[in-house]
């Protein structure tokens, strides 16, 4: 669907810089912002249904890239359907929070109508706000998303970034308490592999234990146990594996033995001291 948007967009464009070939701008943000009003007078008289809206809806985040909210939202007020309007400013609030303009994301969010289309655009700010290093203000926004799934996606991130943090006790704590089974393993499983890449592996294999997941906490097993056998651990990984409580998990952890196994013998093949000269 984006690169349907993203053609018709481009083709109105190209359509409209066709017919005006000799029309000058003084700057580029003038070109754009012209070509953009031009493009919804446009848009405004397609005769499809489906195609009008996405084609309103490719331009309203459009305009929001070029730092035109305004123009955006009014685009958006104008799409008749409340799903698709709702949409469109999901779209809306995900260029907000890419370029961290995230108070405006959040009046934008407050705009939507539907309860699940708002929250998932809730968990989006909280995302960004992550990344900009606002832990604080990134669970402050997760305790005000209404809808379960998406407070726990919330959650899910900024329990695996504590652990990105060092702060891995406080990560785990905060994992065990999202509602989502899904989400929950999944924040597990992200702080088990950070403990792995720390050389904790004993933690690790203990936030394993937590995933309730038979698949996932066996995949994280495999991982674990291919990451100690190409670093030479594979007398100590064999005893942990021979530990473990479910023929699926051992044959997932011996399955990850041998591919690290195999990826170490790989690596010391393709190394000039090791190959041979014929």
């Amino acid at each position: 669907m984006q690169f349907a948007k993203t053609n018709a967009l481009l083709l109105l464009q190209i359509t409209l810089l066709a017919a005006n070939p000799n029309t000058v701008f003084s700057t580029d943000q003038d070109a754009a912002e012209r070509l953009l009003a031009q493009a919804q007078q446009e848009a405004n008289v397609i005769g499809n249904d489906y195609l009008r809206k996405t084609t309103l809806q490719a331009i309203a985040v459009a305009e929001e890239n070029a730092n035109n909210s305004q123009s955006a939202l009014r685009i958006a007020s104008e799409i008749i359907e409340q799903d698709d309007r709702d949409l469109t400013l999901m779209e809306i609030v995900e260029a907000q929070v890419k370029s961290n303009r995230i108070s405006t994301a959040f009046r934008t969010a407050g705009k939507i109508v539907d309860e699940t289309a708002r929250a998932a655009a809730m968990e989006s700010i909280a995302v960004a706000q992550l990344a900009l290093g606002d832990n604080t203000g990134a669970l402050q926004t997760a305790n005000l998303i209404s809808v379960e799934e998406s407070r726990s996606g919330a959650l899910m991130h900024i329990a695996i970034s504590k652990a990105q943090s060092g702060n891995v006790i406080s990560s785990i704590k905060m994992a065990q308490q999202i509602r989502s089974h899904f989400r929950r393993d999944l924040a597990l499983q992200g702080i088990t592999l950070i403990q792995m890449k720390g050389g904790d592996i004993l933690g690790a294999l203990t936030t394993a234990r937590l995933i309730e997941s038979r698949l996932s906490r066996a995949k994280v097993y495999r991982e674990i146990a291919a990451a100690q056998t190409r670093v030479g651990r594979k007398d100590e990984t064999r005893v942990w594996i021979d530990g473990l409580e479910s023929p699926l998990e051992r044959a997932s952890a011996l399955l990850g033995a041998a591919n690290g196994l195999l990826e170490e013998q790989t690596i010391r093949s393709e190394s000039p001291c090791v190959r041979n000269i014929d």
